[in-house]
């Protein structure tokens, strides 16, 4: 905490002498409490801020010797700090690194911080002592400790020379350490030993330009436990103002849990993934087999039996070339992961004005109107990004109304990391509440053979822009139309 006092009396103030009218009345205005002390200790003068913080009328406390101000406990030793102040005396505050505590009227203490001030006056030297009530800071400072002391995270407050000044109950369990064996040691003991030698030069790097934000954004940082055992964490700093001349609040979480569980998830999906490519890829040929031959059948028997069978080799042809459909984009839904390739600096107008020319066909058949905005050049994966657009504009086609298709593609800037897409139509909408469905795989809002599709077109959407950090959402109503909006990291 530090010593606020009055600011020490100029020369000029210095000459003034102790009975003269303008220095009554500096004193008597002060907001501060201010009391006018002789070489023995006793008080000569007083304003109305003192009589109110100590609660003595001024006639009780002149000729008084200033002990009556203090603890009684304190009062023997008081005298020889007093001659220790006046064997060097100097404006300067009292008790630094101590707790000073003053004594009211009815005996009640109080923490309080005092600035003393030598004046050179006819009848010697005087002593002007700027006395202040902190009680409310220290309230504070407590409020302070029960919160950082019951946060459910590791906290340390650490002082502008790295020193740990302070540590929660968090910290004790996340790093093995009782808090007497942290106290005063510097923050690199919870450091591994490779970062220690850098860790000077990046606490100075904050200490200049000193704001709350998470340390070491985008990079793994790591914590040593007492045990030597290293702990994945994340770190967020606050400097705070005042205190101790200046210190900083260190939160600390361990993540060890949240990457077990990331890895665990990763190596599942990756499994995931594998299991649907290789299922998806070893079924494309007994699949191939049946479509074939009962294509055959049906060419070479059509007419040849009766009317039931031509149905049922009708219907078993149909329902291989569905199931080929099916498999070949759950194929494909597999590969957005596991073959995803590099991503590059693409011009997205490009990458539109490709599948509009691929989609031309199905584009002019259902007389489309296609208005392109301007769109930016992002780093993603190209390929990835021409299917994205060729399966949101195909469905668009796919569910167009039965007028003219008129088809708006555009992007904008949401701020400077991240851009937002959006691809309109006029068809036939849908309705809000199936918004979120028709971005898992198989969910179709139709019944069968209305409308082809396997109903993974829009789940593999969903994972390719996910895949580049955005999200994929859609706004429709039925007889509507439909914008399908989605995001890409800048």
């Amino acid at each position: 905490m530090s010593n606020s006092f009055a600011a020490p009396l100029s020369p000029e103030v210095h000459a003034v002498d102790s009975n003269s009218g303008l220095f009554r009345h500096l004193v008597e205005c002060s907001p501060s409490a201010l009391l006018l002390l002789n070489q023995q200790g006793e008080i000569l003068l007083v304003n109305a801020a003192a009589e109110v913080l100590f609660g003595y009328p001024r006639r009780q406390l002149l000729g008084a010797t200033v002990e009556i101000l203090i603890p009684e406990r304190l009062r023997a030793a008081h005298p020889a700090l007093r001659q220790a102040f006046l064997s060097n005396p100097s404006a300067r505050p009292m008790g630094v690194g101590r707790e000073l505590n003053g004594r009211r009227s009815d005996g009640t203490e109080f923490p309080l911080e005092i600035g003393l001030t030598p004046i050179d006056a006819a009848e010697g030297q005087l002593v002007l002592a700027s006395v202040i009530d902190i009680s409310r800071i220290r309230q504070a400072e407590q409020r302070f400790r029960h919160i950082v002391e019951s946060s459910p995270n590791a906290m340390l407050v650490i002082d502008q020379q790295r020193n740990i000044t302070f540590i929660n109950r968090k910290a004790e369990e996340v790093f093995g350490y009782d808090r007497k064996d942290l106290i005063g040691k510097p923050l690199e003991i919870l450091l591994p030993e490779r970062y220690r030698a850098l860790h000077p030069a990046m606490v100075a790097g904050f200490h200049r330009s000193p704001s709350t934000r998470p340390m070491g954004a985008e990079r793994a940082l790591f914590a040593r436990r007492s045990d030597g055992v290293e702990i994945p964490v994340e770190i967020g700093l606050n400097p705070i103002e005042g205190l101790d001349g200046g210190a900083t609040l260190a939160c600390i979480i361990d993540i060890s849990e949240r990457k077990r569980v990331e890895n665990d998830l990763r190596r599942s999906n990756a499994d995931l993934e594998q299991f649907a490519y290789v299922a998806s890829h070893d079924l494309q040929e007994p699949l191939r087999m049946v479509a074939n031959f009962t294509e055959l059948l049906s060419q070479r028997y059509q007419g040849q039996l009766d009317a039931k069978a031509d149905k049922y080799l009708h219907f078993a042809n149909d329902g291989a070339k569905r199931m080929q459909r099916l498999v070949a984009d759950l194929l494909q839904y597999s590969r957005v992961g596991s073959q995803g390739k590099p991503k590059v600096r693409t011009a997205m107008q490009k990458v539109v004005e490709g599948v509009l020319h691929l989609l031309e066909a199905p584009l002019q058949h259902c007389d489309a109107r296609v208005d392109v905005g301007v769109l930016p050049s992002l780093t993603v994966d190209e390929g990835q990004m021409r299917q994205l657009f060729q399966n949101l504009i195909g469905n668009a086609i796919k569910f167009r109304s039965e007028t003219p298709l008129h088809l708006r593609i555009e992007a904008q800037p949401i701020d400077e990391t991240s851009w937002q897409f959006s691809v309109s139509d006029n068809g036939i909408g849908l309705d809000t509440a199936f918004a979120d469905k028709v971005f898992q795989m198989f969910q179709r809002l139709h019944e069968l053979g209305r409308y082809e599709g396997s109903g993974i077109g829009l789940a593999i959407a969903k994972r390719i822009v996910e895949r580049h950090g955005g999200r994929i959402w859609v706004d429709s109503a039925l007889g509507a139309g439909a914008t399908f909006h989605f995001t890409l990291r800048a």
